[in-house]
């Protein structure tokens, strides 16, 4: 018997009629449907630049105030109060075992993007000494990627979830190519990963970095906004 990775009840799955027919094995689920159900999926109606969720498919404020520093972004999640409490107990507790519940539902958002090359965004050496992961390549089981970014920033600078808005917007340049990047980036069409889009300061100096490798286009992919 398998439990929910979030409120650890039992877990009972339901086979579909079609899978009794053909034989095939239940899947199996890491997260109940009342969990499940908690994350707020972003619908159609979102902002075409950063994929916030909103009543209106006009571009939002925030991408106004960046004005001609566009960078488009896909969002899988609004970042409610379940997405919170999952990133503070996955990312910041590093409750490893929670990669699993994302897993799937980033899995399916990769097959709808356009794209040649996955980089997720890196995290630095301190964050690997304390957590011990990435909790963005955490999600990518079997999904290929390339490391082509690293982290130059001072290991002792504030982490951005500690930072005002403002803070975040004068954060300098953190990231530099990794050895041999342009290999795997000229001429391609490069998809970033990042976990929560929040002011757009962190990708967008992600995608500068990545276009300074030859990339022929960059965009992006949130399990947040």
């Amino acid at each position: 018997m398998t439990h929910c990775l979030l409120c650890h009840q039992e877990l009972h799955p339901q086979m579909t009629l079609a899978q009794f027919w053909r034989w095939q094995p239940l899947p199996v689920p890491v997260v109940c449907p009342r969990c499940e159900q908690q994350f707020e999926r972003i619908t159609t109606m979102h902002c075409p630049q950063c994929g916030r969720q909103q009543t209106s498919l006009a571009v939002c404020h925030d991408c106004e105030r960046w004005g001609d520093v566009p960078l488009r972004n896909h969002a899988v999640y609004t970042y409610n109060e379940a997405m919170k409490a999952y990133m503070q107990q996955y990312k910041f507790q590093g409750d490893y075992a929670l990669r699993q519940v994302m897993m799937e539902p980033l899995k399916q958002a990769l097959a709808q993007q356009d794209y040649d090359v996955l980089v997720p965004i890196p995290v630095n050496q301190e964050t690997w000494q304390t957590r011990g992961f990435n909790q963005v390549t955490g999600w990518l089981l079997n999904q290929p990627f390339q490391q082509a970014l690293l982290v130059t920033a001072d290991h002792k600078d504030q982490p951005q979830s500690a930072k005002t808005r403002q803070q975040r917007l004068l954060t300098q340049q953190p990231f530099s190519l990794a050895p041999n990047a342009a290999t795997v980036l000229k001429d391609r069409r490069i998809l970033l990963l990042d976990d929560v889009y929040t002011t757009g300061r962190t990708l967008r100096h992600a995608a500068a970095q990545i276009y300074l490798g030859g990339a022929k286009a960059v965009t992006s992919l949130t399990l947040a906004r």
